[in-house]
């Protein structure tokens, strides 16, 4: 299977691009100054061999010791003359090379910043210090590349101020996801990041104006429908006791959990809800979710172990009151079995297999085909309270029965 591409930060893409062609050009400077190098030290040789093969020439034709001095003046060669000092000079010299003649040999030698050129025609030495000769100096070349690197660094540089606002535009959206709707993103200037730092910050401001006026919405029509609940309430327990008025009492308690259960929700789905973890004993979770789905303890089995977790006792009985719900209403027996350790929740039913993966269930508002009743919510809460608490919610069919399971 192919492997995503692991994100990079453009800032350490860009520093590696420059990173490399900082690498590259120091390798092709350092490569030519070594070439450089060569070529020079190759006309040195050139030109000196010719020096000593006009030498022999002359020597050859008979000419005299002024003419052959007259020679070396014009190509800057100092003729030693004296012996003793021709010894002295040589003595500690490096060979550089040898090139035979008809009458003998040519021979280059160095000796520190110093070339001299040793012709032996037919037997006799004769010794020449080249005057111009001077050492090679990788100066320029070097400059040449800090003059380069210079150049690259200020583009490096350049480059880097002007993308450097993205950072702040990343913080910015990160702390609005992180639910900071009081932040502004906006950027000074007139380039593209600018333009795209005020449209977010446009974005921003009508989101935020959105949720403020979902925010309203929502705690009117919670007060407007507690109103008229509270009225029924009072009004039912002014009846005469009968089975009527029991039943009335379980429905307009049971709608009053669901409103405030709709409150808790919209705070969690806004980021405005206290996560308040606390250690959770398993027993008084499920004798709370029991008493919050308003069933009857008989009509399910179960197998609790004397665990504690950490968690939000008020989310997490919700989320357990729809798994047991959704096991009643959608059981062919109308019972459940529960399973609670410290590992995990797991609430089993009979019934079919669910047609689509556990994804599909958890988005809001989806039911299956064969829905008795609700708004589909049920699932999906019970998965936003589970990812709130860092919790796994999964699925799995296993011999006639759903498992909803809640792992920690």
């Amino acid at each position: 299977m192919r492997q995503p591409l692991r994100r990079v930060s453009i800032f350490v893409f860009i520093t590696a691009i420059f990173a490399i062609a900082f690498l590259a050009a120091g390798t092709a400077f350092y490569f030519y100054s070594v070439n450089d190098r060569f070529r020079h030290n190759q006309m040195v040789v050139q030109r000196n061999i010719l020096f000593a093969q006009n030498i022999l020439l002359r020597i050859e034709r008979g000419e005299t010791a002024e003419e052959i001095a007259e020679t070396s003046r014009k190509y800057r060669m100092k003729w030693i003359l004296d012996k003793e000092e021709g010894k002295a000079l040589l003595m500690g010299s490096k060979l550089l090379g040898r090139q035979p003649t008809p009458s003998g040999f040519i021979d280059m030698l160095k000796k520190g910043d110093h070339i001299y050129v040793l012709i032996n025609a037919r037997g006799k030495l004769i010794l020449f210090e080249d005057l111009k000769f001077k050492p090679y100096d990788p100066l320029v070349v070097w400059v040449y590349f800090g003059a380069t690197a210079f150049i690259m660094l200020l583009i490096f540089w350049a480059i880097w101020f002007k993308l450097r606002p993205l950072k702040y535009l990343q913080r910015c959206i990160r702390k609005f996801g992180e639910g900071e709707l009081e932040i502004h993103c906006k950027i000074d200037g007139s380039d593209e990041i600018a333009q795209v730092s005020q449209a977010i910050d446009e974005a921003i401001g009508r989101i935020r104006l959105l949720i403020s006026s979902r925010n309203l919405f929502i705690r009117n029509i919670m007060h407007e429908l507690k109103t008229p609940l509270t009225k029924g309430l009072l009004t039912v327990q002014m009846l005469p006791d009968c089975k009527q008025k029991e039943r009335l009492e379980r429905i307009f308690m049971r709608l009053d959990s669901t409103i405030s259960e709709f409150g808790t929700i919209e705070q969690l789905s806004s980021g405005q809800f206290p996560l308040n973890l606390r250690p959770i004993v398993m027993q008084d979770l499920v004798d709370q979710a029991i008493d919050l789905a308003m069933v009857e303890k008989e009509k399910g089995t179960y197998d609790i172990q004397p665990a504690r977790i950490e968690g939000n006792f008020k989310l997490l009985s919700i989320a357990l009151k729809n798994l047991i719900d959704n096991a009643i209403k959608y059981s062919p027996d109308k019972t459940f079995h529960l399973v609670a350790d410290r590992r995990a929740i797991v609430v089993e039913s009979v019934g079919e297999k669910l047609p689509h993966p556990l994804s599909y269930y958890i988005q809001p508002y989806t039911q299956g085909n064969n829905a008795i009743s609700g708004l589909g919510l049920g699932l999906y809460i019970v998965d936003m309270i589970a990812k709130v608490h860092g919790f796994t919610f999964e699925y799995d069919y296993d011999k006639g029965k759903n498992r909803f399971i809640i792992r920690f």
